[in-house]
């Protein structure tokens, strides 16, 4: 199913690049084969290793990834508007993505070391996820930086954190939600950190035509492309909101590909790619609930987390259901440092598949 979804995500990159001028665009989806061919490898070595292992040390692979992010707000490259790359000559890593599987994995052994004292193991990890995010959210990349509330999230649930602490983060995330709503969209507050063309989009959210030619362009450009896919698309590189550029082509083969998908798949299409990342999240699920510990659940449901949030925003903010944030759809969109993550999660999700059996 991920080899189906990997290949299928090619083939729209190139769709979404074929019409551009420039030869980074056009090089795209071979680049994209090349970071599946690797990151495929990297998946079965993962999948042969003994998970426990792994998470065993991921504390060192945690703290390494905070340099990165530092490192970024010194010397990245600006992408988007937020400054997220390093380059090294012609390659180039997103530390932000790194960070959230190196969370995962710690989280993961900080709760399974500290299943019997629920409190300190969520205020410790409470306080670890504060570090990476407010490290991104200072490129700013906003989606990313919310990714790891889910994470959080899931692996105190799957941890048996008591209901009475699992309202804390819920608490949380509907203040943030009802702020937004209120103040941002109706009041014209701002949210400290954010940049006032993030600002612009959480505003055109509610309101795309408060600058149609502006921050609500690209949001009403996804809605007409996906809308005039109409139910079975009009076929294959034959998108005119792609392929003219009224869909920037910046973000259309990234951040916004399913709007290539609904224009030129239609709604059979968009339905099909979700089903397939339907059934990615359940076969990771399966493999929490049938984990031989603890500590097994933890890393597939956190990478059930980071998946799902990636699929829910990335497909929510096309179709005007959450604001645009700018992350990736797994295994579909463009972008070498994802894609192998996400391999690398599922590879550790097949670890704990293969010893799900207790010794």
């Amino acid at each position: 199913m991920v080899l189906a979804l990997s290949l299928f995500g090619i083939a729209v990159v190139y769709s979404a690049t074929y019409s551009s001028s420039s030869a980074e665009f056009r090089n795209a989806p071979f680049s994209q084969f090349l970071w599946l061919l690797i990151g495929l490898v990297i998946f079965f070595i993962v999948s042969f290793l003994d998970y426990h292992f792994i998470v065993k040390w991921s504390w060192i692979f945690f703290l390494l990834t905070i340099p990165p992010l530092i490192l970024v707000l010194l010397i990245g490259q600006t992408v988007n508007g937020a400054k997220s790359w390093l380059r090294f000559g012609g390659f180039g890593i997103e530390p932000a993505e790194l960070s959230k599987l190196a969370f995962i994995l710690f989280g993961s052994f900080w709760i399974d070391r500290f299943k019997n004292r629920q409190l300190i193991a969520f205020s410790t990890l409470s306080i670890a996820a504060i570090i990476p995010v407010i490290l991104i959210l200072k490129q700013p990349a906003l989606g990313s930086a919310g990714v790891f509330i889910p994470i959080l999230f899931a692996l105190l649930f799957i941890g048996g954190l008591k209901k009475r602490y699992l309202l804390i983060p819920i608490l949380f995330i509907l203040a943030a939600l009802l702020y937004a709503y209120i103040g941002v969209a109706h009041l014209g507050w701002d949210i400290p950190g954010l940049k006032p063309y993030q600002m612009n989009r959480i505003r055109t959210f509610f309101d795309p035509n408060l600058d149609p030619l502006g921050s609500g362009w690209t949001i009403n450009q996804s809605l007409i492309a996906i809308g005039s896919g109409s139910f079975s698309g009009k076929g294959f590189l034959k998108g005119t909101q792609n392929m003219l550029g009224f869909l920037p082509k910046n973000i259309a083969y990234n951040d916004f590909i399913f709007s290539v998908i609904g224009e030129e798949w239609g709604f059979i299409g968009g339905s099909c790619v979700i089903l397939g990342e339907g059934i990615v999240l359940l076969l990771c699920l399966r493999a929490a609930f049938f984990a031989r510990d603890l500590m097994g659940s933890l890393v597939a449901g956190g990478v059930a987390a980071m998946l799902f949030t990636h699929i829910f925003v990335n497909i929510g903010m096309t179709i005007k259901v959450v604001p645009i944030t700018g992350i990736p759809l797994p295994f579909i969109s463009y972008g070498g440092t994802f894609l192998i993550i996400c391999l690398i999660g599922l590879g550790l999700v097949e670890s704990i598949w293969i010893r799900r059996q207790p010794k």
